[in-house]
């Protein structure tokens, strides 16, 4: 719907609904949890579902890079009275805000983004420039190139990742990869099945279905770590 007539837009309904599979979110962010310290850059930050966890977990200053017109307005609303955190609405590879923060941040998080730059190499190299010797880089992104289809082409992907792909990427920054690995193998058949029609969403039923699922099927993966998921994650860091 037109934002001019008061309507969210597609992106920002979108996004609501992932928003509301709590379930999903919390095990996103129980991925890179661990690396959050005082100063974190958080690129595309969406209507800010991560931003609220990264405070939560003890952030201090969350810089939320955000181009989306719809969702940089949710996230000045939320977050617009908090003195942590800062928004801005650039793209990489050439935000401003990010270059000033070289050499300070204790993580730059990147989730479900780098498949929307077309430069990803430059845009790996903006975050890993922004990272302290002791930082991280927790990036995730769509897996599988076979996987590509209508959702794919409706939310902007260049691209899906192998993970040759995104070895590359991270390597080229000059960080030193940590872990590479498959993550939400639930998720494959559910994106699958709606990418093969011709016009695809993610509705708030099959959310709901997922989330049920989820339950039991989180502890299996963190378990065993299955060779395949609809995502892979990397976490890499400065070299000593």
């Amino acid at each position: 719907m037109p934002e001019a007539l008061g309507q969210p837009s597609e992106e920002l309904w979108d996004l609501e609904q992932l928003a509301s599979a709590e379930r999903l979110c919390d095990w996103m962010f129980d991925q890179f949890s661990p690396a959050v310290g005082e100063t974190v850059a958080e690129v595309g930050a969406g209507i800010g579902t991560f931003t609220a966890r990264l405070l939560a977990a003890g952030a201090r200053h969350v810089l939320a890079v955000e181009p989306e017109p719809a969702c940089a307005a949710e996230l000045e609303r939320r977050f617009g009275a908090d003195e942590r955190v800062e928004v801005v609405r650039e793209t990489l590879p050439d935000s401003r805000s990010l270059a000033e923060l070289e050499g300070r941040c204790d993580l730059v998080l990147c989730q479900n983004v780098l498949e929307h730059i077309e430069d990803d190499s430059a845009a790996a190299a903006a975050m890993a420039r922004a990272l302290h010797p002791g930082g991280t880089l927790a990036i995730l992104v769509p897996a599988h190139p076979r996987l590509y289809g209508t959702l794919d082409r409706q939310y902007g992907h260049f691209r899906r990742y192998d993970r040759d792909r995104l070895r590359l990427v991270v390597s080229g920054t000059g960080l030193v990869l940590d872990e590479l690995y498959a993550f939400n193998l639930l998720g494959i058949a559910g994106w699958w099945a709606k990418n093969r029609r011709p016009k695809a969403s993610i509705d708030s039923g099959s959310l709901r279905a997922y989330e049920t699922l989820l339950k039991a099927w989180r502890p299996l993966e963190d378990r065993i770590r299955p060779r395949w998921g609809l995502s892979l994650i990397a976490k890499a860091r400065p070299a000593a």
